[in-house]
């Protein structure tokens, strides 16, 4: 009795916990060879969750105080775009991105460059730094970006407004 009564305070503790502290997520993308991570990370060690692409698959890896604790690949069902809706209600707070990038035509990358910077203006960006190369032998892109999400309360939100709007 007493250890099921200790679960669920170590349970209601770790709800609220993940409703209050923000994770912090990075994503990393490098176009040279198409690979792409997401890595949520919550009271670090405690919980780190990577999303990886590795050529066409993609992969789930969950570690628990930096000890892996299952790897499953992901599978690409299409579905009703509900997700979407939980993306929308994420709100990034402390967004920093790195974006290195250059094109072989010197126009296509001043072009990239005015096109980022105005896009910065419109999103709620902390800070942006970009390392264009006008002297780019090949096509590239690679972006580092890091911001902190409060999970919990962006997963609430969604479950409230899927019960406020009626399914058709």
């Amino acid at each position: 009795m007493n250890l099921l009564l200790g679960l669920m305070i170590l349970l209601l503790v770790l709800i609220i916990l993940a409703l209050t502290i923000a994770f912090r997520i990075k994503l990393i993308f490098s176009s040279n060879n198409a690979n792409m991570s997401i890595t949520l990370l919550w009271l670090y060690p405690l919980l780190k969750v990577v999303i990886t692409n590795i050529e066409t698959r993609m992969f789930l890896q969950f570690y628990l105080l930096n000890r892996q604790v299952f790897q499953k690949p992901i599978n690409n069902n299409k579905g009703n775009g509900n997700n979407l809706d939980l993306v929308k209600e994420v709100k990034p707070k402390h967004v920093h991105v790195n974006a290195y990038y250059g094109f072989r035509d010197p126009f296509f990358t001043g072009v990239a460059c005015g096109a980022i910077n105005i896009a910065s203006q419109f999103i709620n960006i902390e800070s942006l730094s970009q390392f264009p190369d006008f002297l780019a032998d090949k096509d590239y892109i690679y972006v580092d970006a890091t911001a902190k999400v409060k999970l919990g309360r962006a997963l609430l939100n969604w479950y409230r407004r899927r019960r406020a709007v009626p399914s058709t």
